[in-house]
C-alpha cells in the first residue's frame, strides 16, 4: 500500500478500481448495505468495527504490513463480487462492489486505510486491524 495523501481516499480507490478494469464508483444503496453489515457483524458503536465484532473472529497475524497480500488465502472462497468497505478516518465509510480476487491489486494502489470485506450474503466479514492482523468473523 502506498503512503500518498494528496487526494481524497475515495478518489484514490476510484482510480485504483479503474486501473483494474472495474466499476469506479460507490454503490447506489450504500447506506442500506452499511447499516445491514453493521447490525449483523458489529456490537455497540465502536470507533473501529473490528474492535467490537459480534462473533469472535479467527485472527491471522502477518508481518511487515503484508496482511492485505493474504486476503484470498484467509477469506472464505467465493467467485461472487464482495463489498469493500473503506473507513476514511471514521468520518465516512465508502462502499464498492468488486471481485475478491481484485482487492489486493486495488489496495496496492492506495494509501493505508481501515477496510472491511463482506460477502453479499452477509455470512462473513474480513477486516485488517491497526496491528496488521486479519480478522474473519462469521455470521452463524
Amino acid at each position: 500500500m502506498n503512503q500518498i495523501n494528496s487526494s481524497s481516499l475515495k478518489t484514490e480507490i476510484e482510480k485504483a478500481l479503474a486501473l483494474n478494469g472495474l466499476v469506479a464508483h460507490e454503490i447506489a444503496n450504500k447506506d442500506e448495505v452499511l447499516s445491514a453489515v453493521e447490525s449483523i457483524f458489529v456490537k455497540e458503536r465502536p470507533r473501529a468495527w473490528w474492535s467490537s465484532l459480534a462473533a469472535k473472529p479467527k485472527i491471522y497475524t502477518f508481518t511487515d504490513n503484508s496482511a492485505y497480500l493474504h486476503i484470498e488465502e484467509v477469506a472464505p472462497p467465493t467467485t461472487d463480487d464482495v463489498w469493500l468497505i473503506a473507513d476514511e478516518d471514521n468520518e465516512e465509510k465508502l462502499l464498492f462492489s468488486l471481485p475478491l480476487s481484485k482487492i489486493k491489486r486495488v489496495l496496492e494502489e492506495c494509501r493505508f486505510f481501515e477496510y472491511y470485506i463482506v460477502d453479499k450474503d452477509l455470512t462473513w466479514l474480513l477486516a485488517e486491524n491497526d496491528h496488521g492482523d486479519i480478522l474473519v468473523s462469521n455470521n452463524n
